[in-house]
């Protein structure tokens, strides 16, 4: 037993170089993403994709635009860069301050959401859609606001971590997040008068479960966790600079999924669970090839950044792109081509039928063909952030709903359901250019500064 426990102390206080980071991360995403397979075919022999599964799939939208706009990489942007120069006894002060700032200004947004979650569901994220609907979106919304609060917190805890480069238990974190929710729909199963209700608190489940696993990787580390009220503390007003820019590019990229939400509603309740399966497919590999090296190279930009070494920063930089660019190639390919048969093969069980498999498959093939960019960008806004730019990723991303929300309104419910991944792929493709072209001219500058 002794043995066991200090195994499992070296592996959470271990720091990691940037491959062995990203391998332990896509190991962590690739096993959170075939949990995801299982979550989502026991939804989808459950649910099928009709009403009821929509309004589960709606309802996580409003709580999940208010985790992503407090915790959505927002903190992690912001922290990694200003812990990298502080001492460890600094860092535990800013820790402890930001997420007691962090926690009630969540409590605060997530009582508006619950009071206001009615006109919301009606105006905003299902207006085409029946009242019954709409009242079953309602209630599970209300249920997910205690999501926040609980991810806000582990997001801070994870970014601390990542500062001192120890992914051991975020990548646990990781694994956990599908477990509770493949509990909740099981339980749905077992006494259907649970419904989706069994689902939806199996989410807030794993809200909990990732932040009692990083929680624990900081107590191993040898930092606590306490109340400190210190709003004024210089490092957060630093912190909040960074910050804010990120969680509003975080929220408007969130802003696009209730855009293709109301959008799909118009279409038919069908698609929204087919646009919500799709994407959710096409996200796993943009998780696991940009979100995992992203994660793992991100502190060593922040400090090759620190020390203004430009050489340093490109190579770090240029050797990640590349490397995810030649991962992503056979991804699109593999997924163009097979992935309707592993649709048939994965997903087609129950009340989740063929017809289904091919709406799922008509959005899946459209927003693969953007992993490329959607990892690029991904890579070049880490960059960026490490820079203490957060304000250009946060342009772009305005630019990029911008144009999609337009393609959507000119062309209408005529364009189907398709339209949506085909008009989000494209507008991220541009949006990938116009960063690369920004990332190049700051390039440019840093050498030139960096040889006079």
């Amino acid at each position: 037993m002794v043995t066991v426990v200090n195994r499992l102390r070296q592996y959470a206080t271990r720091r990691y170089g940037v491959s062995d980071a990203a391998l332990i991360m896509a190991f962590a995403f690739a096993t959170s993403a075939l949990l995801g397979i299982v979550r989502q075919v026991l939804i989808g022999a459950t649910f099928g994709d009709g009403a009821t599964v929509a309004a589960y799939y709606a309802a996580a939208r409003l709580p999940e635009t208010l985790i992503t706009l407090i915790a959505g990489g927002a903190l992690t942007a912001a922290l990694v860069p200003v812990l990298v120069r502080e001492s460890d006894v600094m860092q535990q002060r800013i820790i402890n301050a930001l997420t007691s700032l962090v926690a009630v200004l969540v409590i605060g947004a997530s009582l508006i959401g619950i009071i206001g979650a009615e006109w919301l569901v009606r105006e905003l994220v299902l207006p085409g859609s029946p009242g019954t609907t709409q009242a079953l979106t309602t209630s599970l919304t209300r249920l997910l606001f205690a999501q926040p609060l609980l991810l806000a917190i582990a997001s801070l805890l994870s970014a601390t971590l990542s500062a001192h480069t120890r992914f051991g238990m975020i990548a646990v974190a990781y694994v956990s997040h599908n477990v509770t929710i493949i509990l909740g729909v099981l339980a749905a199963r077992a006494f259907p008068e649970v419904s989706v209700y069994g689902p939806t608190l199996g989410l807030i489940g794993a809200a909990a479960m990732k932040l009692l696993f990083v929680w624990w990787g900081l107590r191993l580390n040898g930092m606590q966790l306490r109340w400190h009220w210190e709003p004024r503390l210089p490092q957060l007003r630093t912190i909040a600079f960074l910050a804010v820019p990120t969680a509003l590019s975080a929220t408007v990229n969130y802003a696009g999924n209730l855009v293709d939400t109301s959008y799909a509603s118009s279409v038919g309740v069908t698609a929204v669970a087919a646009l919500y399966s799709g994407w959710l497919l096409a996200d796993m590999p943009t998780r696991l090839i940009g979100s995992a090296i992203g994660q793992a190279v991100f502190p060593h930009l922040a400090v090759a950044a620190a020390q203004h070494d430009p050489v340093l920063l490109r190579r770090l930089f240029v050797r990640t792109t590349v490397t995810a660019l030649l991962l992503c190639i056979p991804v699109v390919l593999l997924v163009w081509y097979g992935g309707r048969a592993g649709i048939a093969l994965v997903l087609e069980r129950g009340a989740f039928d063929q017809a289904a498999g091919d709406r799922t498959y008509a959005v899946l093939q459209w927003y693969v063909i953007g992993l490329p960019a959607y990892v690029t960008t991904e890579l070049l806004s880490r960059l960026l952030n490490a820079l203490h730019d957060t304000r250009t990723p946060l342009l772009t991303n305005l630019g990029q709903l911008g144009s999609k929300a337009l393609i959507l309104t000119v062309v209408g419910v005529s364009g189907g359901m398709v339209l949506v991944p085909i008009a989000h792929a494209a507008t991220c493709i541009v949006e990938t250019l116009v960063l690369s072209v920004v990332v190049w001219r700051r390039f440019v500058v840093m050498q030139s500064r960096s040889a006079s």
